[in-house]
């Protein structure tokens, strides 16, 4: 017998044995073998064998990272890198849970243990049998009552151990839906609110962060002295979740914040406080971005630019003042430009206010009246803004989101500027010829060691 599929049909014989099911085990292992020939993954050609001979449903292996929402009878291995209890109320009783994240070779997330299992932070763990709901953005694994969970010889998971999440990132690295996040920044803005929530008024903290790579948004659900503005902070076990499509780094109650021993200072973060225009290919692999820089040339005016109607009441722009939520209104005049920006390295949608259409076309909303009933058609404005800005260099500041739209900036700001294009594919082509460089010739590698070919 093959010795690599020997403990697996093992495996195999004795869990069948359990249901009182009687196998053949040549049978068992033809099939298994047919299987794997067939570039079956073990794992599932067991599940297979196991459903089709003793309707036994293995629980299936994941890796932290491949959780997806709303899985169940899951299999994860994983170290405890925070817990912590914390009582809620279920159906009129107080119960005391156990929140936290762990952590595996591919990344973190939250759990939530609804049973004590003796669980401390250190703790290597094997979990069978538990599933996964969406919280905070991202899935978050779940340990109920039918739950196994096994404590494991921690020398035997050396890269769970080794897993390092004590090191900061950087703001422009942060994505949506991260947990167990840690990095320092200076706050910029600071501000107190008070909001509704099911459980009555609470008192929140939001503002900017900043640091030498970008700045975001942040909401602290605890309030808290540290969060002053000027203050430089180092912030462990936040979460990430997007707001307006903009990654928002969230402060919740075992969040835990310091003083670092070398603070964020003014040199530090000039480059981002005032913001030089970044590539394309910089910033679009981003989630979002908030208050950046970027410039290029205007390859398409979309339709829809120009004078627009919009209702009173959503602000949606309408068609012959229908709105499809309120139905019949008395629409109101507004501009907008929405166009394509290509600097060499990529393409984006652009978007502009009425006041900054102004400012680049010199179109008031009143002039842009004008002109449509003049040529006694509105697309005559879009028409002529389309005359105006094809091909043109701008520069434009704004927040740049992802959706089911695609990328777009909506700018805050903008103004027509000349692009130097050949010392621009200059210095694109010296960085290309030395990231290739340093892949052919980096010191101490082996032949071929890193090779893109």
């Amino acid at each position: 017998m093959d010795i690599k599929i020997a403990p697996h049909l093992d495996e195999i014989i004795r869990a069948l044995g359990t249901t009182g099911t009687t196998v053949n085990q040549a049978n068992i292992k033809q099939e298994l073998t047919r299987l794997l020939e067939f570039k079956v993954p073990m794992e599932e050609a067991k599940r297979s064998l196991l459903k089709k001979y003793g309707n036994i449903n293995l629980p299936l292996v994941k890796k932290l990272s491949e959780l997806g929402a709303g899985e169940r009878n899951i299999e994860v291995t994983a170290r405890i890198l925070e817990i912590n209890t914390k009582v809620v109320g279920i159906k009129g009783q107080e119960r005391t849970i156990f929140m936290g994240t762990i952590v595996d070779e591919t990344g973190a997330r939250s759990f939530t243990a609804w049973d004590d299992f003796g669980l401390n932070k250190g703790n290597v763990v094997k979990v069978i049998n538990a599933y996964t709901r969406m919280w905070q953005g991202m899935p978050e694994i779940n340990f109920g009552a039918r739950s196994k969970v096994e404590k494991l010889d921690s020398s035997a998971l050396e890269p769970l151990l080794s897993k390092d999440l004590e090191s900061p990132v950087r703001l422009a690295e942060l994505k949506e839906g991260e947990p167990a996040v840690h990095t320092i920044i200076r706050i910029m803005e600071s501000h107190q609110q008070e909001i509704n929530t099911k459980n009555g008024p609470r008192t929140i903290v939001t503002g900017i962060a900043v640091d030498s790579t970008a700045k975001l948004p942040f909401t602290s659900w605890v309030p808290s002295p540290e969060l002053t503005t000027g203050n430089t902070v180092e912030i462990k076990n936040a979460y990430i979740r997007s707001w307006q499509g903009i990654p928002n780094i969230n402060i919740g109650e075992f969040t835990s914040i310091s003083h670092p021993d070398t603070p964020i200072n003014d040199s530090d973060i000039a480059r981002v406080m005032d913001p030089v225009p970044i590539r394309l290919d910089k910033i679009t692999n981003r989630d979002g971005a908030f208050d950046v820089s970027i410039e290029g040339n205007i390859i398409s005016v979309k339709p829809g630019s120009g004078l627009i109607t919009r209702c009173p009441e959503c602000n949606r722009v309408i068609q012959k003042n229908i709105c499809r939520v309120h139905g019949w209104v008395e629409g109101r005049n507004d501009m907008r430009i929405k166009s394509i920006l290509d600097d060499g390295t990529g393409a984006l949608t652009v978007v502009l206010d009425a006041d900054l259409t102004t400012k680049v076309t010199g179109y008031s909303i009143e002039k842009a009246r004008e002109v449509a009933a003049a040529n006694m058609n509105p697309s005559a404005v879009e028409e002529n803004i389309r005359k105006k800005l094809m091909g043109l260099s701008m520069r434009l500041r704004g927040n740049m989101t992802k959706g089911e739209y695609g990328i777009t900036l909506v700018a805050s700001d903008a103004e027509f500027t000349e692009i130097d294009h050949a010392a621009t594919a200059a210095d694109l082509v010296k960085e290309i010829e030395g990231v290739e460089g340093a892949v052919h010739h980096s010191p101490g590698q082996g032949e071929g060691a890193g090779s893109l070919w």
